[in-house]
């Protein structure tokens, strides 16, 4: 969801201005254009204020062309981030085997 702002920019008509968006909600950082089998892999986030973690997000590996999130090549749990406060940006790691993909 985005919130708006609506100006009178003259006489009569009004113009929609973003004033936040959310919708990035999970922010990836370093991500590679492309991942060899049996390499280690790692993959780093940041969760926005405007999301919750919960105890069963997942982080997956998808094919090019997917079209949904049941398309995933595979995945692993995300753990919960350590001491997280509601409402505040979060960073979290997953890397524990998201390597074992053939």
């Amino acid at each position: 969801m985005s919130s708006f702002q609506v100006v009178d920019s003259s006489p009569g008509s009004s113009v929609s201005i973003m004033e936040t968006s959310n919708f990035a909600h999970v922010i990836f950082q370093n991500v590679g254009k492309s991942f060899l089998p049996q390499v280690p892999l790692e993959c780093s986030y940041t969760l926005t204020p405007y999301l919750s973690p919960h105890p069963k997000d997942w982080v997956g590996i998808f094919k090019v062309g997917w079209s949904t999130a049941r398309d995933y090549y595979t995945f692993l749990w995300s753990p919960m981030p350590e001491n997280y406060e509601a409402g505040s940006t979060t960073w979290n790691c997953v890397s524990n085997d998201l390597h074992m993909f053939e």
